[in-house]
């Protein structure tokens, strides 16, 4: 498998190359290249539920209140500041209720 280490910084004008390779006999190459960029999120399939500013709830193993500050951030769907007092970042990498939710009514 490989390696990811995110404290990386990239240098001005480095070009970001991510690759994937699929090891095996007789694959279907269009299939596997259909289905993977069927994943890609594009203006049409990539609205999102809460703008910047919403107030919501951030899975970080329990939920927490916070507050979305950006989409799209380094590939994932939200970036969310904590109410925690030290203005924690997290990220929900996709758009479901399991990262990112309504505040809970109580």
């Amino acid at each position: 498998l490989g390696d990811f280490d995110d404290e990386v910084e990239w240098k001005e004008g480095e070009v970001r190359d991510n690759r994937f390779v699929f090891i095996g006999k007789n694959l279907k190459h269009d299939f596997y290249r259909e289905g993977f960029r069927a994943c890609f999120a594009t203006p049409e399939n990539s609205e999102l539920r809460f703008p910047i500013g919403a107030t919501v709830e951030a899975n970080v193993g329990v939920f927490q209140k916070g507050t979305v500050v950006k989409h799209w951030d380094n590939g994932n769907a939200y970036r969310i500041e904590i109410e925690d007092g030290n203005k924690s970042n997290v990220w929900a990498p996709i758009d479901h209720d399991a990262y990112i939710r309504v505040v809970a009514v109580a």
